[in-house]
């Protein structure tokens, strides 16, 4: 019982064989009621043929039996009548018709007679006739013959009578038979039709119940996949072949968001990332309508020095601590994303004026809590840069995005660790650094650029050297400093040739003073470009000019990007005779890491350690202490910054070789140089 049960099942599971079996069911149906119909048709044919027979033998034995009363009729009119002329006309034409009648019967095959056919009451119906003829001529022996013609009569017409009973018997019975054949036709073929009526109602009934939902589900989930929805379950199908198809399709979903989650999340910290972040922003705005939304950018600060320190696997794990952090403090209704190597994006709703500062001040003191890297604990801080908008069905979120970029800029402009809010003016000032950009391409056309120089004094000796400084005098703007312009060609791609015509036009001013030295500044981008160092020499050598006599300076922020490939570029220039310089030495961490990777001949410190002489007592302990650092390796010091007379003792007794600042000379024009160094006079003197 259980194997049938089994079986059917397994035929009903199918899609196939239901739709099959049911159609050939229908199909079967179909030709058992065509069947039925042609063979009661093929019997109501031959039965209606056989009560034909039976009413034209009925009838014929009407007219038979009519026939036989005319002749007893006539009989009885003979016997007395005195005309036998007429007489003998109409029992013989009874007697013909009788004969007639009877041969009809014959014909059609009908049993007249039980009896023998010497009892026949019809035979020799020509004495018949002639005996009723000589009973009406008269005598005795008329009365006998009387009594045998009308008992011969009597025969005849019982048996007529009784030919007539059979004939209409069985033409009763032929209609019985046929209204009985009839009858069966149609409840055959009502019982044929009401079952296939049924099965198609019931294959019906599972087509509409069963299968085509069924299908549409299926439909709905392909659909879905294909709309990119794959959070839906494919669930389970009792039909054989969609079940074969879920599985698959499951298997496939759950594929496809693997693979989504891969593409739309950070592997390092799980996060969703850039792409992400686009896809989910609007539908976060989209479904709160009419809420202020708060929009951040946030970058960790000399994230670069982490992994050069620790390794990228530090790194990665420090972003993703960072990651967390973050996460756990603004709870479930924020989006936060990885969208580039130490750079989170963020949107979170605000329900109040100063709530989005607010949430970026506790962001930034949170990240500052150490992190632990297994067996190290590092400290690190955040930039962040925040816009507050509206969220409305028109908001074009990658303007605020771009609002707190520039916010983002301000913070990292304005010493890191800091969060600060957009303000117009920063779309103001991103315009004019635009403008700068598109305008430094037709500067070096239309001569816009200069060089100016200002003097460097030793300590000790009287070693004259003048630092190159590049200068833009723009049309509209003016003069534009140096730290306006020098980021815009960076972000425009225009570094590279600003430093080459930095290089070649100082280079070209510095052959007029054979007995002078230079500093000159380059830019990371230079030494990360090929073919630099080749182009160099070949300067040098084009205005003969020693590669010695030269200080090449880099600031600090050679380490943030490629470091590996500048420090080669440096060792390289180093044993081609350059002398290697770093700038605003003393104040960033980046500095500490370079004078442990390279051995600079110079340190530049920075400015902000000298200006504080005599403000604060701690500066003159800082100041000693880098320029003890620098020292202890070898190097010369520069003190930038020397504005007043009273900053010359202290940085000279913190032990600093070169003075440089405004109490000597602002940067001056290439033709003054010359007269400079001629006239130095008494600040010379107090120099030494």
């Amino acid at each position: 019982m259980s194997d049938t049960n089994s079986g059917w099942g397994r035929f009903f599971a199918s899609l196939e064989t239901r739709l099959v079996g049911a159609l050939c069911l229908i199909a079967v149906l179909g030709v058992v009621l065509q069947v039925v119909t042609q063979r009661e048709a093929f019997g109501l044919r031959e039965q209606s043929n056989a009560l034909i027979r039976t009413s034209a033998i009925a009838e014929n034995a009407d007219q038979f039996a009519e026939a036989v009363g005319k002749l007893r009729m006539a009989t009885n009119r003979g016997l007395v009548a005195s005309n036998r002329t007429s007489t003998s006309d109409e029992l013989t034409d009874a007697a013909i018709a009788i004969d007639e009648k009877l041969g009809k019967l014959r014909g059609s095959g009908v049993a007249l007679y039980d009896l023998p056919e010497r009892a026949n009451p019809f035979a020799d119906l020509d004495r018949h006739v002639t005996a009723i003829l000589d009973v009406q001529a008269g005598g005795v022996a008329g009365k006998a013959l009387v009594e045998r013609i009308e008992k011969r009569n009597a025969k005849m017409a019982a048996f007529a009578e009784e030919i007539v009973a059979r004939a209409r018997a069985d033409r009763e019975a032929e209609q019985k038979r046929l209204i009985a054949s009839i009858a069966r036709w149609q409840m055959l073929v009502f019982v044929t039709g009401a079952v296939t009526i049924l099965v198609v109602l019931l294959v019906l009934f599972d087509i509409l119940r069963n299968i085509l939902p069924a299908i549409r589900r299926m439909h709905g989930h392909l659909q879905g996949l294909a709309e990119g929805d794959l959070d839906l379950e494919i669930g389970t199908f009792r039909l054989k072949e969609l079940k074969a198809l879920s599985g698959p399709l499951e298997t496939f979903r759950r594929n496809a968001k693997a693979v989504k989650n891969l593409a739309f999340s950070d592997a390092a910290t799980g996060l969703p990332n850039r792409r992400a972040f686009q896809e989910d922003v609007p539908r976060l705005l989209a479904s709160r309508l009419g809420t202020s939304f708060v929009f951040m950018l946030i970058d960790i600060d000399r994230f670069k020095h982490v992994n050069d320190d620790y390794g990228h696997a530090a790194g990665d794990e420090l972003v993703r601590l960072i990651g967390e952090r973050m996460r756990s403090m603004l709870g479930p209704d924020g989006i936060i994303a990885r969208v580039g190597g130490d750079e989170f994006a963020l949107c979170m709703p605000v329900s109040a004026d100063g709530e989005g500062s607010e949430l970026a001040s506790r962001l930034v003191d949170t990240v500052r809590a150490p992190f632990s890297l297994g067996e190290y604990a590092v400290a690190v801080t955040v930039s962040l840069g925040f816009a507050e908008t509206l969220g409305t069905e028109d908001l074009e979120f990658d303007d605020t995005l771009r609002n707190a970029d520039m916010a983002l800029y301000a913070s990292k402009k304005g010493g890191r660790n800091c969060a600060t809010a957009f303000a117009a003016s920063m779309a103001e000032e991103r315009a004019v650094d635009r403008a700068l950009e598109k305008d430094l391409e037709t500067a070096f056309e239309k001569q816009q650029l200069r060089m100016v120089y200002q003097p460097i004094h030793a300590v000790r000796d009287d070693t004259r050297e003048v630092e190159a400084l590049v200068r833009w005098k723009h049309p509209e703007l003016g003069e534009v400093p140096p730290s306006t312009f020098i980021p815009a060609a960076e972000r425009s791609g225009l570094m590279v040739r600003l430093g080459e015509w930095i290089i070649q036009r100082a280079l070209r001013d510095f052959a007029m003073w054979p007995d002078l030295h230079m500093s000159i500044n380059l830019s990371p981008l230079q030494l990360q470009h090929d073919g630099f160092s080749a182009f160099l020499l070949d300067c040098c050598k084009r205005h003969d000019i020693a590669p010695s006599r030269l200080f090449l300076e880099v600031t600090e922020s050679l380490s943030i990007e490629r470091n590996t490939r500048a420090l080669l570029t440096l060792n390289l220039l180093r044993h081609m005779g350059f002398r290697i310089a770093l700038d605003d030495f003393g104040t960033g961490y980046s500095s500490l890491s370079m004078v442990k990777s390279f051995k600079f001949d110079r340190m530049k410190l920075d400015r902000s350690l000298v200006m504080d002489l005599g403000q604060d007592p701690a500066s003159v302990a800082v100041l000693e202490a880098a320029v003890t650092m620098a020292r202890h390796v070898g190097a010369e010091v520069v003190a930038e910054g020397i504005s007043d007379a009273h900053l010359i003792g202290a940085t000279k007794s913190a032990g600093c070789t070169h003075l440089q600042g405004y109490y000597y000379s602002r940067p001056i024009e290439a033709d003054d140089v010359p007269g400079y160094f001629e006239s130095a006079g008494q600040k010379a003197v107090e120099v030494a």
